[in-house]
């Protein structure tokens, strides 16, 4: 690898990673805001909610991969016109498609990569998000049972109750069911 293409592709990945780590931070605050309604006021520990972001953040790398390769391929092809490499590279014969070469692979082994990423790690993480909520409604259904709205139970069913008490909110007052 020569000297040139070691520069673009470290320039390349430091941004790579620092970009797809913000943007995977923003979306996954996006599905901690979509799945509050579950999370929140249940008396989940932390470890749970943990696991339950592990596995929802599976699903957001094919969202968030061709952003992160748009906004690096930006900020770094705009920085190198700003300090006028690219007009140093063309001004020593070196075409731009030779200059893109190791952007070019890497880029190929990332698609790829993201393939098999989608095709294997994706479905068993959304088996084992959807079998986590699940076993969290099954092991306390106190937890699914909000206070004063309606809350779907099964096919077909709503509840709405307008009190609960007890050590593990096992009583419950003011039943309707829909």
């Amino acid at each position: 690898m020569k000297t040139l293409d070691r520069y673009i592709l470290s320039a390349y990945l430091k941004t790579f990673f620092s970009v797809f780590i913000i943007l995977m931070f923003i979306f996954i605050l996006q599905s901690i805001w979509l799945y509050i309604s579950e999370l929140a006021g249940r008396g989940l520990d932390l470890l749970i909610v943990f696991k339950f972001l592990w596995y929802v953040s599976p699903r957001l790398i094919p969202l968030v991969l061709p952003l992160t390769i748009l906004v690096t391929s930006l900020m770094v092809f705009g920085g190198f016109s700003e300090r006028y490499e690219f007009a140093a590279m063309k001004s020593t014969g070196i075409s731009l498609q030779r200059a893109m070469r190791s952007l070019t692979v890497f880029i190929s082994v990332l698609a790829l990569t993201a393939f098999f990423f989608a095709n294997n790690i994706i479905p068993y993480s959304e088996y084992k998000w959807q079998n986590l909520r699940r076993n969290l409604a099954q092991v306390s259904p106190s937890m699914v049972i909000s206070e004063g709205q309606f809350s779907q139970i099964g096919e077909g069913f709503n509840i709405k109750v307008d009190k609960k008490y007890g050590e593990n909110n096992e009583f419950l007052t003011g039943i309707i069911i829909h």
